[in-house]
């Protein structure tokens, strides 16, 4: 389903003569759907496969909320999914933005403590 929407996707693109932002989903079901499929015997490449997922979703989320963003603060018509997905990825940044501060300074801690118990 991944690929075929992909070449689906790729297909509309060039014959609308511009891409979408949700023209990335079925790229984002296909890095899911790889990185679900090599998390046992290649973790490195499915955590590298879901980044990128990340990435994109952010990329393609903050472009379809800012215009939906944008369309509402002019007054003009908007998409209530694409104003829904513009705060979803506010949220996801800042989630995933707490989480890895929270994982930096458990790591930092933990070194703390090693380099005070090596110097007793």
């Amino acid at each position: 389903m991944g690929s075929i929407g992909v070449l689906i996707n790729i297909v509309d693109a060039i014959g609308t003569g511009r891409l979408e932002p949700h023209d990335a989903f079925a790229v984002l079901v296909a890095l899911g759907a790889g990185g679900e499929l090599l998390k046992v015997r290649r973790p490195r490449a499915a955590k590298a496969l879901y980044a990128v997922a990340s990435v994109l979703l952010v990329i393609a989320g903050s472009i379809a909320g800012a215009r939906a963003w944008a369309s509402l603060f002019r007054g003009t018509t908007y998409d209530w999914v694409d104003l829904g997905l513009g705060v979803l990825v506010v949220l996801y940044v800042a989630i995933g933005s707490c989480q890895l501060h929270a994982r930096l300074s458990r790591r930092a801690s933990r070194s703390r403590m090693n380099a005070s118990t090596l110097s007793d």
